[in-house]
């Protein structure tokens, strides 16, 4: 095992040479036959499958992906059904299960790690994984607080790993969200004014019963970093994200997606908001931006928040039609994920976009996003979902929720990374760990 470790490192060192001026897409560095017999170890980091709906979870989703590009040696998993399922139906019982990452880690034959947990459990997993020598492809959001994206960012730099996130509307969708930002920064609805970003209704619930845990999970360590509390069946699984204990709702879920478009389109990408302000109907009233029951979620549930951008462009972020709506001074045209529709976007076939424009933004040609992953682990270039914007166009959707916990108007710093004036708002930049699960360094 060790020898072949070797020979794959030295592959990736070789095929990084031979790529570094190219563009090529993971399909085509396969054709190679040293690509075919030295494929990349990985291990999975969370499945998601929910056994009572038989819902797969987007751990699940990523690992066949990447299991046809590499070799997945190991799940960790704490719901033994769902590890079960997982190590099925993902590698065909071909894998070590386990239910503590570290085991994962420690093993010097994987090259990455696929982290689908809950949000919670992101930055620690993503930051112990590239100290530990990996390489990752984290599920967004990569962090629950901001001052997190901040650390995930700076291990990132430390280490030199390759970090990709799971924000895959950069690559895929027939190529639908390209074309809009080629759109915006073309001209194609002149001097840019709004963009209004719908996420859909964030979930209502509560209060709910407590109970114990099924004998298949391991409930104090599914909670982690996050305070202890009983187990309520609501808190686990995909209803995980209506609870700030490990998630943001509807703004950081869809909010990774379109606000990461949007900011994409307007240059913001290494920017951010200068004032963020909304309301929000709430499961429960929240005190100084915490909950004050625990048996509720405490998401938002209706909402509407307005982040002023420099050049007067205001993003309108709310619990409307998923998608997102770019106006200016001559038009405007909406995207999502099934559609690209508006009058800018009939002209485009009388008036097409500039040859190559959609190969200039995505630094190449644009794919699978799975498959940049691999090509990077290669190339050892930066993936298309790179730490640097995604931890910047989350801080914007962290600010919707820091303003809506506080009930008022956030002046925010993007040079500096601060909440300005505002003591209260600005300890929610991060939070405290649990004993024994805190993040080092």
């Amino acid at each position: 095992m060790k020898h072949r470790k070797t020979n794959r490192r030295a592959f990736l060192a070789t095929a990084a040479t031979a790529l570094a001026s190219t563009s090529v897409c993971y399909g085509d560095v396969l054709a190679d036959d040293s690509a075919k017999n030295d494929r990349p170890v990985l291990g999975l980091i969370g499945a998601g499958f929910q056994p009572k709906t038989k819902r797969q979870g987007r751990g699940i989703a990523i690992g066949k992906l990447a299991a046809e590009l590499g070799d997945i040696a190991a799940i960790c998993e704490l719901d033994q059904d769902a590890g079960r399922y997982a190590k099925k139906h993902v590698t065909g019982d071909r894998c070590e299960l386990v239910d503590d990452y570290r085991r994962v880690l420690e093993r010097p034959d994987i090259d990455a790690v696929l982290i689908a947990t809950p949000d919670h459990w992101h930055a620690k997993i993503a930051i112990e994984a590239m100290r530990a020598g990996k390489d990752v492809y984290c599920e967004k959001p990569v962090a629950v607080t901001i001052d997190e994206g901040k650390r995930i960012r700076d291990v990132v730099k430390e280490t030199g790993r390759v970090f990709q996130v799971g924000t895959q509307q950069r690559s895929e969708y027939n190529n639908r969200f390209l074309t809009a930002i080629a759109m915006v920064r073309d001209g194609r609805v002149g001097t840019l004014q709004k963009i209004h970003i719908g996420l859909d209704k964030g979930w209502e619930g509560g209060p709910f019963d407590a109970s114990s845990p099924p004998a298949t999970l391991n409930w104090e360590r599914w909670l982690g970093p996050a305070p202890l509390t009983e187990y309520i069946p609501e808190r686990t699984h995909r209803t995980f994200r209506w609870w700030y204990e490990y998630a943001g709702g509807q703004l950081c879920d869809w909010g990774a997606h379109h606000v990461d478009i949007a900011q994409w389109a307007i240059g913001q990408a290494d920017g951010g908001p200068k004032r963020v302000a909304g309301t929000a109907k709430m499961n429960q009233t929240l005190v100084d931006g915490m909950p004050t029951r625990d048996d509720t979620y405490n998401t938002p549930i209706n909402f509407s928040v307005t982040c002023q951008f420099d050049n007067d462009i205001e993003m309108l972020i709310d619990s409307s039609r998923n998608g997102i709506t770019f106006t200016g001074t001559q038009g405007r045209f909406f995207v999502n994920r099934g559609t690209l529709e508006g009058t800018p976007v009939t002209q485009l076939a009388e008036r097409p976009l500039p040859e190559g424009v959609l190969q200039d933004l995505y630094g190449g040609e644009p794919g699978s996003h799975m498959g940049n992953f691999f090509q990077c682990l290669r190339t050892r270039q930066t993936p298309i979902s790179d730490i640097d914007s995604h931890h910047r166009i989350l801080t914007t959707c962290h600010l919707a929720n820091i303003c809506l916990r506080v009930h008022r108007e956030i002046t925010w710093d993007p040079v500096q990374e601060q909440i300005v004036g505002d003591e209260v708002a600005a300890s929610l930049m991060k939070r405290s760990y649990r004993k024994g699960y805190e993040i080092d360094g």
